[in-house]
């Protein structure tokens, strides 16, 4: 797997889904601490409701350029 922003070898990945469309994200550790990748799953994760989750699922994908 290769990273989506650097192409270096990726070790962070994680689907997510904007509507019903999945896009897996691919990350090297250095993009992955770079946006913060950890902390923007974890808000998808511990969103309290459809709207929220959909609003962090927008940010983690802006926060790599997708």
């Amino acid at each position: 797997m290769r990273c989506v922003l650097c192409e270096q070898h990726a070790t962070f990945t994680q689907t997510v889904f904007q509507g019903t469309s999945p896009t897996t994200v691919n990350l090297c550790p250095a993009c992955a601490e770079k946006v913060q990748a950890d902390q923007l799953v974890e808000k998808i994760k511990s969103a309290p409701d459809k709207n929220a989750k959909s609003t962090a699922v927008t940010q983690f994908l802006k926060a790599i350029g997708k």
